[in-house]
């Protein structure tokens, strides 16, 4: 039987809180094992790619401990067909309740963990080893109450595979139900400044949205990766210089971001790209936040990569 998150799991804190914000390579890898070793007393997670061994075993360790352990993984990720397997035989070995994705999703891209219904870390990377130790990757650790649960609750439905027909509350956003428009609107509403890291960018709309912010006088940086871009975030990209948008390719860190920060104040982490099939066709999760502190961190880091580039 899979857990279940019961009262003893529930966060009884309302008030959003400020999150904790990891920068890689720059702080090292984050310490996923680590805090999965921590769990009393359960641990959930649904990632697109598990290979990381310390994470492994610390699953399996944790289900072997007594921790109700759920883990939900794509199947067939895109170009690394059996990348799962042995994450999956090992962990359901140790008596994990872990579960392939849904079908319901052209792909399962999601990377989030929640630690004993008190910590959810929203992250743009895989647990793997370039994922921990050498991409640019951001991640939230985030402990307020209604984005616990919302994070746990999306964990849960997608082990049952029970369709989600709406946003699941507090500061999460989901694909396909809300990302799009949430997207969307945190570009449109900045003001003044707007950066971007991106692995993948080639939605009609963002792009239009880009473009739009540039013509009113918003002060717009994309970066995206100089290698391995798909032909589609290639021809976005040059539409966006096209629009004179200001737009810087790196070859390292490799970009595996997804990062957006409006004004210096509003920051967007998690697994979406800005692509039609991230916002509309797959599981993904990520998180909006009002935290000056950190999205002035991811804006620098931006800036910062933006400056060793050069343009596509």
């Amino acid at each position: 039987m899979p857990p279940s998150f019961d009262s003893s799991d529930a966060p009884t804190e309302t008030a959003p809180a400020a999150v904790a914000l990891r920068v890689q390579p720059d702080d090292g890898p984050p310490p996923i094992a680590t805090l999965i070793r921590t769990a009393t007393r359960t641990v959930a997670l649904e990632i697109y790619l598990l290979t990381d061994d310390q994470v492994i075993t610390a699953l399996a360790d944790a289900a072997t401990a007594g921790r109700a352990v759920t883990v939900v993984l794509e199947p067939h990720p895109f170009g690394a067909e059996t990348a799962n397997h042995t994450a999956h035989d090992r962990l359901l070995a140790a008596g994990v309740d872990v579960v392939w994705s849904s079908a319901r999703f052209a792909l399962t891209h999601t990377k989030l963990l929640v630690v004993d219904g008190e910590q959810a870390v929203v992250m743009t990377c895989n647990l793997t080893h370039a994922g921990l130790t050498t991409n640019r990757e951001f991640a939230v650790v985030d402990q307020a109450p209604a984005d616990v649960a919302a994070a746990q609750a999306v964990i849960a439905a997608d082990r049952s595979d029970r369709p989600t027909t709406a946003a699941p509350g507090g500061r999460l956003l989901t694909a396909p139900e809300n990302a799009r428009a949430s997207l969307l609107a945190l570009i449109g509403g900045a003001q003044n400044q707007l950066d971007v890291e991106m692995e993948e960018l080639s939605d009609a709309g963002v792009v239009a949205a880009l473009a739009k912010a540039t013509a009113a006088g918003v002060t717009v940086t994309v970066v995206a990766p100089a290698a391995d871009q798909s032909s589609a975030t290639k021809a976005a990209l040059a539409r966006l210089v096209a629009a004179s948008v200001r737009v810087r390719t790196i070859d390292a860190p490799v970009v595996h971001a997804k990062a957006i920060v409006a004004d210096q104040r509003r920051l967007y982490v998690g697994s979406v790209n800005l692509t039609a099939a991230s916002m509309d066709d797959n599981r993904e999760v990520g998180i909006i936040v009002e935290d000056s502190t950190a999205a002035a961190r991811v804006s620098a880091t931006i800036t910062t990569d933006a400056a060793t580039g050069a343009p596509p």
